[in-house]
């Protein structure tokens, strides 16, 4: 009988030992399995989001229970147009550093193709669109909102207005109810701001971007 309980005894302080190794073990191992792996997983969807997603798909924009939804772009109804682009967004951005400077998915407009289409900014300002070219930046749309250049002129503001403050550097066209500003810096001579002018003198949009890209009235058409 002694021999029997001192045999149990020892079969369950082993048992003990062996437990707390497994304890050991998994500790270890979800130390380890940290966010990186979540991490690759998020990056590889927006990069595919870039070139797949159209403003039909809603999947992205429905939060789940609990979640608040997508975060507010860095592009804002505040942000200013130039030469150099929409901040943050600039002109020769990458679509992938595009979407890093907006700080929320660009969605792919219906239309146009991989070589030349339109995107708009999730959760950014209504009337922006960026025209991509290659995969690059080479023009931004403002169709509608209060977005102004640097200088403060916008929808509804006046060609001779614009005219006033620029002076020479304002050019007439491209095409027959528009007006550019010219740079006169060489790092810019290939880029242009453009305000779409009505019958009345107002302006009706603006654009700003670089040749030959920035001509057209709507991009992606020649």
């Amino acid at each position: 009988m002694a021999t029997a309980l001192a045999v149990s005894l020892l079969v369950s302080a082993c048992g003990l030992l062996s437990d707390d190794n497994d304890d050991s073990t998994d500790a270890t191992t979800t130390t380890a399995a940290d966010g990186s792996a979540a991490s690759s997983v998020e990056t590889a969807t927006v990069t595919t989001t870039l070139v797949t997603v159209a403003p039909t798909t809603t999947s992205a924009d429905a939060p789940a229970d609990g979640d608040s939804g997508p975060a507010a772009s860095n592009v804002t109804t505040a942000s200013k147009l130039s030469t150099a682009g929409l901040s943050p967004v600039q002109i020769g951005h990458t679509l992938q550093d595009a979407q890093t400077a907006a700080g929320a998915l660009l969605i792919a407009v219906p239309g146009g193709t991989d070589a030349c289409r339109y995107y708009t900014i999730q959760n950014g300002p209504q009337g922006v669109r960026l025209l991509a070219v290659n995969a690059e930046i080479v023009r931004v749309d403002i169709d509608a909102g209060p977005i102004t250049t640097i200088s403060g002129y916008g929808i509804g503001s006046t060609r001779s207005e614009i005219v006033e403050a620029f002076g020479n550097r304002i050019e007439d066209g491209p095409g027959l109810s528009a007006i550019q500003y010219v740079p006169v810096d060489t790092p810019d001579a290939d880029k242009r701001v453009v305000w779409e002018i009505d019958e009345a003198g107002s302006v009706i949009s603006l654009r700003a971007g670089r040749l030959p890209h920035i001509t057209p009235r709507v991009g992606c058409t020649s």
